[in-house]
Parts: structure tokens; sequence; C-alpha cells
């Protein structure tokens, strides 16, 4: 849901589980929890690794809308495959490095992956819906609620749909904005978005944009970015989600870690 709805019921997710028993509430809410920081932390593991493929055309062009550009940080000594190379490697170890199995696998499994953008709060969210937007995008927003940020959007491309699992705020919007596609879809269904992915043939949508409220619990806000990247494989996810951006900002990459660079000192 966008803004305006970010205290309003959630979108539905996936079917719940038969409660414990009480003696085992406890253990089963610690389980739940560790579950979920394992699937948090792998999944922000897969694309911080992603996202230093700054040497991809198609990555860069994604980032450049309307005069932005989203640079990377550099990283001496760390290859472009989330290898860090020993201090003082010579250009021909470099080049063995590229050349090895371990590289190659590592760039195969990055091809294509999708880059994800976080957002704590509204404001962020639309400024990412004005500048990472281009004419050519075709974009799926998820949450769409009333149509707030999808004004901004159809600012930007024709190519948007709009999807929230609510009949009424679905109609709303389809009353504010008569020009662009609004659906009543859960944001689980993938079958559906499937659908409206295919009815694009021979194009796809390029640019994902979710917002299930801002505060959604951590598991679910990565078991549906899964879902995206795996089934529509965008260029970009935007999500809005203040967890995941609170986990991002505490994440570090262990070859970037301070104990393990001195370690090759």
């Amino acid at each position: 849901m966008s803004a305006e709805a970010s205290e309003v019921a959630p979108l539905a997710v996936a079917t719940l589980a038969a409660a414990p028993p009480r003696g085992a509430a406890p253990l089963a809410a610690a389980a739940m929890l560790l579950a979920a920081a394992a699937a948090a932390i792998g999944f922000v593991a897969g694309q911080r690794a992603a996202a230093e493929r700054g040497s991809s055309s198609r990555s860069l062009s994604s980032r450049k809308r309307r005069g932005c550009d989203l640079p990377h940080r550099p990283r001496d000594g760390l290859c472009e495959c989330g290898v860090r190379l020993p201090k003082g490697s010579t250009p021909e170890a470099a080049e063995r490095h590229r050349a090895c199995v371990r590289h190659r696998r590592n760039m195969s499994a990055l091809e294509g992956t999708t880059e994800v953008v976080v957002c704590e709060e509204v404001g962020e969210y639309r400024t990412a819906a004005q500048q990472l937007v281009g004419p050519e995008d075709r974009v799926l927003e998820v949450g769409c609620h009333v149509g707030g940020t999808t004004k901004i959007l159809a600012g930007s491309t024709r190519h948007l749909v709009g999807l929230d699992q609510q009949p009424t705020l679905v109609a709303e919007a389809r009353e504010r904005l008569p020009a662009i596609q609004f659906e009543v879809c859960d944001a689980f269904d993938a079958q559906r978005i499937l659908a409206l992915s295919r009815a694009l043939a021979p194009h796809r949508f390029t640019k994902v944009f979710v917002d299930i409220s801002g505060s959604r619990d951590l598991s679910t806000v990565i078991r549906l970015l899964d879902v995206y990247r795996n089934t529509l494989r965008p260029d970009l996810l935007v999500v809005k989600s203040q967890p995941l951006k609170r986990l991002l900002l505490k994440a570090q990459l262990w070859v970037e870690h301070p104990w393990y660079v001195e370690s090759l000192i």
C-alpha cells in the first residue's frame, strides 16, 4: 500500500500455521525470528554482491534516469565477483583470478540479478519514483492504495500497472487516474502477477515498486521481494521497508570487515 494507507490493513500473506501449544510459544517465536533473520541475511548478501557489478552496462543504464546516477563506493582490492584479492596483487594475479572457476561461478550467479533500493518512508519512496523511472520503463506498483505514488510514476512512464488487494481502494484509484490500469490483486498471487507480465509480451516489467506498509515484518518483505525477483526478474525493485533499511545499515560484507582486511596485510 502507498503512504496514505501505511497503517491500513496490510496485504494478505501466506496462510498462517496452526498456533503452537501455549508452553511452546516462546520457542516458536524464537524459531520464527531466527528463520526471518536467516532469510533476510541471505537475501541481503545476494543483493549486496549483485550491487558490486558496477561495470555491468545494463545495471548502469538502469540507474541513470532523468540525469540521476547512483554510484557505488570504490572498494580497493575487491573483485567485482565479491572476492577480495590479496593486498599488493599484481595485474597478472588479478587476471589469473578472473580465469578461475570461483570467479566465473560468481559472475554467472550475478548475471541479470535484480538491484534493490530500500526506502524508509514515503518521501524517500516517492523521490525514488521520480528519479529511477524513465519513459521506456514498464512499472508494476504493488500496494498502490488510491494512486498517490502512481500519479508520480505516471509522470515518468505511460507503461504502468497498479495493484492493491482492497477493491474500494482500487475503485477510487481508477476514478482518480482513469488512464492507468489498476487491478485488484494480492501481493503474493504469483500466478496472477505472472499473467499480467505475460500480457506485456514481448516486453516485461523492468521496475517493481513495493509498498505494503513500511513497518511490515522483515520476513514478509523478504519473501515478497524474493517472489518478484524470481518470477518477474526486473532490473530494479524499490521497496518501502523500515526493518529492511535498518538491517542494511548494520549489514557488512565479511570481505570488507576490518578484521578480515587486516588479516591480509
